[in-house]
């Protein structure tokens, strides 16, 4: 979801057959009283009948309580009673934008403009608002559709305001701040434009003056609902939560308490400030009061999978899925169904939701590969296969880490492909030269690999290396147990090999002497030497160094 919403960007200037209801319609969508501003609309619709930008407004006011369906029917009424209306092609274009048909939009934009050749400038603000609130947006489009508002209409803040959203979403705060302040000055009373310019602070990491000028909103501005919401975020996730509470209190008595408005409510909740708690009892009195809100199902299950109730999770992310037939679909909501799923351990239809996310959203096949390898990995028993698969997806996009590679090697060795294994290894070698991890995971490959005790050992080139390396800081090597526990493995390995193969008793006892060294209660050690002492008395000596 997007924390951005330009209601100013969505309304023309009043002209002389809408009077002054377009204004009050365009304060009460700013103030995010939708249910008022679609009664509004609906009224203007009546009174211009043949006018099809006044059923644009009230598509979008379905538009952002999450009904695209209704939207489209109020889009497309407004086409269809007067087809060069300008701002119902835009609201169709954005449509168009959330599935992804950008030619198609881009062609319902340039009706848009055609319709609007004495007013340019609202045009293009309204092409930027849909660019920049569809589904996917694009804050570069919104940019150049902002830019060319602006440069239509100097005089309008409004234009400046437009852009300065565009570059905070572009994350040009300071540019966006320049934008604001301008328009502030031209518009002081505007508590819409102070609130942004608080947020550029918020998004500075300056929350001391962020959290002073939204206070300075509410203060200036009692009665402006959407000041009340950003502060709430900024005092829960302070854990202020005795003075966040008044303020969610009045945020309701300012926008109402009807379903539309807590079905916004629990969006705000779960989808910004991340109260779940708040959040989950929302969401379900929306569905008490209206079991035909399918986008409450989403809220639901990030609730409860953030709050550990796997199970209720997984049920409440199918159940959206299932439901929400032609409404919006976020890659989150796949992405939250896979990780219900993990947790459930239903791996194959963690892994299969997991691809989801990025079969809609490329940029985030890496992350969601390694969150499909480590899930795998981390399994129940372990899927040392399927983690193994999507490890050399990563490969294959040169997207793998050195840890990558390591745990593919990791899976290599468990599924006895240990061919694959030492590649893998040597591969993570080359990156990581310094790791001990990597030699010590070469040497026991190759310990595998020895096709005959009585042959060379491959493995011991490894070990060799291991210990010059771990006795360089014996004592820290000593006191740290992984390490500790490689070398006495090294020593030992080395100490068979000059007993079994080598007859040389003498340098494996002096092998088993460096174990008893690091771990002088080493039984194992003791017991062995104690053998190979024996021996010893018996060999010829001839075969001692």
């Amino acid at each position: 979801m997007k924390k951005l919403v330009l209601w100013f960007v969505l309304v023309f200037s009043a002209t002389v057959i809408w009077g002054q209801s377009v204004p009050e319609i365009q304060k009460l969508m700013a103030e995010e009283n939708y249910s008022a501003a679609r009664k509004m609309a609906r009224e203007l619709a009546k009174k211009t009948p043949t006018d099809g930008d006044a059923y644009f407004y009230i598509g979008e006011t379905f538009y952002y309580d999450e009904q695209p369906d209704s939207a489209s029917f109020y889009y497309n009424r407004g086409n269809a009673v007067n087809g060069e209306s300008a701002a119902p092609h835009v609201g169709i274009g954005k449509l168009l934008l959330d599935k992804g048909q950008v030619s198609e939009a881009e062609k319902s934009f340039g009706r848009a403009l055609r319709f609007s050749k004495k007013k340019p400038a609202e045009a293009y603000s309204l092409i930027g608002s849909a660019y920049l609130t569809n589904q996917k947006p694009n804050s570069d489009k919104a940019l150049a559709n902002f830019t060319l508002a602006r440069d239509n209409d100097t005089k309008n803040p409004r234009y400046f305001v437009l852009l300065g959203d565009a570059q905070m979403a572009a994350d040009k705060v300071g540019e966006a701040l320049t934008n604001y302040e301008f328009a502030a000055g031209k518009d002081k009373e505007n508590p819409e434009v102070q609130m942004k310019i608080a947020r550029t602070y918020l998004k500075n990491g300056i929350k001391d003056v962020g959290q002073q000028r939204l206070e300075e909103v509410i203060s200036r501005f009692p009665n402006y609902p959407p000041a009340y919401k950003d502060l709430y975020e900024l005092y829960f996730q302070g854990q202020m939560y005795s003075k966040g509470t008044p303020l969610l209190s009045k945020y309701v008595s300012l926008v109402g308490d009807d379903v539309d408005a807590r079905a916004r409510l629990a969006r705000f909740l779960v989808g910004f400030a991340k109260d779940y708690d708040n959040g989950l009892k929302e969401a379900q009195t929306v569905l008490q009061q209206d079991p035909n809100r399918v986008e409450m199902y989403r809220w639901l299950a990030r609730c409860q999978v953030e709050k550990g109730q796997a199970q209720e999770g997984f049920n409440s992310a199918k159940t959206f899925l299932e439901k929400v037939g032609t409404g919006r679909v976020f890659s989150s909501d796949y992405e939250y169904l896979a990780k219900a799923a993990a947790k459930t351990n239903q791996f194959d239809i963690a892994t299969a939701n997991y691809r989801k996310v990025f079969e809609m959203d490329s940029t985030r096949k890496e992350a969601m590969l390694k969150e499909i390898a480590r899930m795998n990995w981390g399994a129940t028993p372990k899927r040392y296969q399927e983690a193994a698969d999507a490890y050399n997806e990563l490969v294959a996009l040169g997207k793998a880490s050195s840890q990558d590679m390591f745990f593919l090697g990791q899976c290599y060795m468990q599924l006895k492909n240990f061919a694959l294994a030492d590649s893998t290894f040597k591969k993570y070698i080359e990156i990581n030269p310094t790791a001990y991890q990597g030699w010590a995971s070469r040497a026991r490959v190759n310990k595998q690999l020895e096709p005959d005790k009585s042959k060379p050992a491959q493995a011991k080139p490894y070990y060799e290396k291991l210990i010059s390396m771990l006795e360089t800081e014996l004592e820290a090597t000593k006191a740290d147990a992984n390490k500790k526990r490689t070398l006495i493995e090294s020593y030992n390995y080395l100490a068979e090999h000059n007993a079994n193969t080598l007859n040389d008793y003498n340098a494996a006892i002096a092998f088993f002497d460096k174990v008893l060294a690091v771990d002088p209660a080493n039984a194992e050690a003791t017991k062995n030497k104690e053998m190979v002492q024996a021996a010893l008395g018996g060999t010829t000596p001839g075969k001692q160094k």
